[in-house]
């Protein structure tokens, strides 16, 4: 008995023996199938890293091909073919048919167009056919045979790049015709306003005004034969002066609904007028300034912008006894914009007539901001769009381009003068 211990261990030991012998085998089959590719294998390969177009046989036209020779020998060379129909001719000549190996194993030569081409790398016995329906590659140590690249407009990113330009003009030639379509609606929206405008003119001309000249006239008469000391007097003549105050105003508001402007060299005039308009009886500091090459407006932009312009300076004038007043206008290359400077406060000025301003920069897509100046005073200044201020895109790149040659500097206003001017 004592003997079954020693062979238990004789049997355990060599079953540890057969355990390592197969891990050992597993390691190394694992390792040696991780192996790179070709590391077990010393023939040569042939790639080519530059495929010429694929065109038809011309023997006026070379192109350049190129690739490398891997685990190539010094003695060993590279002949090139390329296929025109069913014929393999060798390149790039038939008195030049091998092309060098670098140290590198790159090599590069010359071919004439073809179907498709091929790389074969011969030993220095090896005499190559200047033309032959069968690559001779049972006589070449390594070869390979690659198709001409596709031409520009078979290429994948061809009809992606069409198909973008396309859809591109598409969008621009959409968004365009939304600009027409939208100049269009607002100058019809312009010229029904100023029909409206005439109208209205025409009518407070007929009836109102001609109704309160003559009410005037027969006040007139009635003062006229009242006595010298009659009390009732002093009532009357401050009644007759509010009455002509009001045909003054009416006969401003007429003429400025009866006035649509032509243009920009209107505009300006048009502002210059203003305290003209309003009947100041006393010298005011008052400037235009024109900033950047004038442009044309759009009729109903021109016709908003003196408005507003004009019942700013009322606003200042008329109700807050302004002193100095200027007005700028900027044409800037992707806005234009207007801009009223006064030396009265914001909250002098009525409500009402920034409620009108805004209304007005509303209908024509524009921005207002009333604002109070750094040392006093208030600032207007409205904001439209260049596709929506000029009458057509072309003036809109005219004042990119011209903006910084023709540029006017603006004057800055005279805090000192005083009487009407205007400055360019």
């Amino acid at each position: 008995m004592s003997g079954y211990p020693r062979v238990a261990n004789t049997m355990g030991s060599c079953a540890v023996r057969i355990v390592h012998a197969a891990c050992c085998a597993a390691l190394i089959m694992l390792f040696g199938s991780c192996q790179p590719p070709g590391a077990g294998d010393s023939r040569p390969v042939v790639e080519v890293t530059n495929i010429p177009s694929a065109e038809p046989g011309n023997r006026d036209k070379l192109t350049t091909i190129a690739g490398r020779a891997i685990g190539a020998q010094p003695n060993q060379q590279i002949v090139l073919y390329a296929r025109s129909n069913s014929t393999w001719y060798v390149q790039p000549y038939a008195n030049q048919p091998f092309t060098t190996i670098e140290t590198d194993g790159r090599w590069r030569n010359s071919t004439h167009p073809g179907i498709e081409y091929a790389a074969l790398l011969v030993g220095p016995e090896f005499h190559p056919a200047a033309a032959t329906d069968a690559l001779p590659t049972d006589r070449a140590l390594a070869w390979v045979v690659t198709k001409g690249q596709p031409p520009v407009w078979r290429r994948w990113w061809f009809a992606s790049a069409c198909l973008g330009m396309t859809l591109v003009a598409f969008v621009a030639h959409w968004i365009r015709l939304n600009q027409i379509r939208n100049k269009l609606h607002v100058n019809l929206r312009f010229e029904e306003r100023l029909a409206e405008r005439m109208r209205v003119a025409q009518i407070l001309h007929d009836t109102l005004l001609q109704g309160v000249v003559s009410a005037s006239m027969q006040l007139h008469v009635v003062v006229d034969q009242l006595p010298a000391d009659s009390p009732a007097r002093g009532a009357m003549d401050r009644v007759l002066q509010s009455m002509g105050q009001v045909l003054e105003e009416g006969r401003h508001t007429l003429r400025a609904l009866r006035s649509p402007m032509d243009g920009a060299h209107d505009l300006e005039r048009s502002l210059y007028r203003i305290p003209e308009e309003l009947g100041l009886h006393r010298e005011v500091g008052y400037r235009v300034t024109i900033t950047g090459p004038t442009l044309p407006l759009q009729p109903n932009v021109c016709a908003q912008v003196y408005a507003i312009g004009r019942e700013a300076l009322a606003a200042a004038f008329q109700h807050g006894e302004a002193t100095k007043a200027e007005l700028e206008l900027r044409y800037a290359p992707k806005e234009f914009r207007f801009i009223v400077r006064h030396d009265v406060s914001e909250t002098d000025v009525s409500a009402a007539h920034a409620d009108r301003m805004r209304e007005r920069a509303v209908g024509i897509g524009a921005r207002l901001d009333v604002r109070n100046r750094i040392g006093g005073g208030t600032q207007v200044r409205l904001r439209v769009p260049g596709h929506v201020a000029f009458e057509s895109p072309f003036a809109e790149r005219a004042s990119i381009w011209s903006v910084q040659f023709h540029t006017r500097r603006r004057r800055p206003l005279d805090l000192e003068g005083d009487g009407a001017g205007e400055s360019r």
